[in-house]
């Protein structure tokens, strides 16, 4: 799937004002437009986590937890109706399953109005989600093909719904769901701790989500700011990974031989490189550190042995993570620097 963007806009923003972040949009991200969150409008609400869950049979999101009621008749029956829409996908179907936000109304009409190449969207991926369920039998959801292929369907019906809806405003358009994956880096751990959850099993259940965005003209990415596995991702055969490329530089360098067969597939790889931890950080942030710094942790990807002409057309730029923290200006700063640096990186 191709991807011509060469910034991904990501993060939760700053803004309580629709209008500021339109402005904002329009104006740095006006041919990849994104769905972002504003937890200063409602931080219970407005994020990945409420997005995805929200309106799934047999969720329960409360101040403890989300929760899982299923052993129950209305899940089964729940999970007949979702296996239904799943398999026949219409946007009125769909619809029982979005969730509105803050942005979301004014994000549909930005892409209505200007037709863009492609438009963002972040929701949770398929390991997080299993992991944040919470069971009062204490169940490991990914040792279960019952469960595994619940969470699957739940999170292609939150992605088809936004697929179907950016494609009936801008049929020219491509959506890209970027799967959030914050607790990817348990993989190991529960891998070992538990022998049915296999690499091959992890791998079929990225590998069907991405088969099904596939399936509606739609280009999918795995998004995780900690330390983790890509392998499994790269094998599922994702779009696009993104990762923390500030404070994680070396972590696809380790798998150097993977990640070329990745990008001589058609993969893509987003270096969130832009810092945004801290205010002193992005305060003193200029585009001449950024671009040298960035140039040296591919340099360091290709001295691992991967192609150079690869590693740099292959190449998208971001901020490493959400800016609502940010004072406004230096959220702004940030995410101009990334927009700016995005149009300085070699091509070869």
């Amino acid at each position: 799937m191709q991807i011509s963007l060469r910034c991904l806009p990501v993060g939760a923003l700053p803004y309580t004002d629709i209008k500021l972040a339109t402005k904002m949009m329009t104006k740095l991200f006006e041919e990849s437009p994104y769905l972002p969150f504003f937890p200063n409008v409602d931080e219970a609400k407005e994020n990945a986590v409420y997005l995805t869950f929200d309106n799934i049979p047999g969720i329960k999101i409360k101040e403890r937890g989300i929760y899982l009621k299923h052993d129950t008749d209305a899940f089964v029956n729940a999970l007949s109706v979702l296996d239904g829409v799943y398999n026949k996908p219409t946007l009125e179907g769909l619809e029982q399953y979005k969730t509105d936000t803050f942005f979301s109304n004014q994000f549909f009409k930005i892409v209505d109005k200007i037709k863009p190449k492609e438009a963002v969207v972040n929701i949770l991926g398929p390991f997080s989600f299993a992991q944040m369920i919470k069971t009062k039998e204490d169940l490991q959801l990914l040792s279960d093909n019952y469960y595994r292929k619940f969470i699957d369907q739940a999170i292609c019906v939150k992605a088809l719904w936004y697929i179907k809806k950016i494609k009936a405003l801008s049929p020219d358009t491509t959506p890209i769901i970027i799967l959030e994956e914050p607790l990817f880096y348990r993989y190991g751990e529960i891998r070992r701790g538990n022998e049915l959850v296999t690499k091959d099993t992890i791998v079929n259940m990225y590998s069907k989500i991405f088969q099904k965005i596939h399936e509606n003209r739609s280009a999918v990415g795995v998004q995780s700011f900690e330390k983790c596995d890509w392998q499994v991702i790269l094998e599922a055969g994702a779009d696009l990974i993104s990762f923390d490329a500030y404070n994680n530089p070396n972590n696809i360098s380790i798998i150097a031989d993977k990640i070329n067969n990745y990008l001589v597939g058609g993969g893509y790889i987003n270096w969130a490189i832009v810092p945004v931890k801290t205010e002193s950080m992005a305060k003193t942030m200029s585009i001449d550190f950024l671009l040298n710094r960035y140039i040296a942790t591919v340099e360091g990807l290709i001295t691992s042995g991967v192609s150079e002409r690869l590693a740099y057309n292959r190449a998208i730029v971001s901020v490493q993570g959400n800016v609502d923290r940010l004072p406004l200006i230096f959220a702004e700063k940030s995410l101009i620097l990334s927009t700016q640096l995005a149009k300085r990186v070699p091509r070869k």
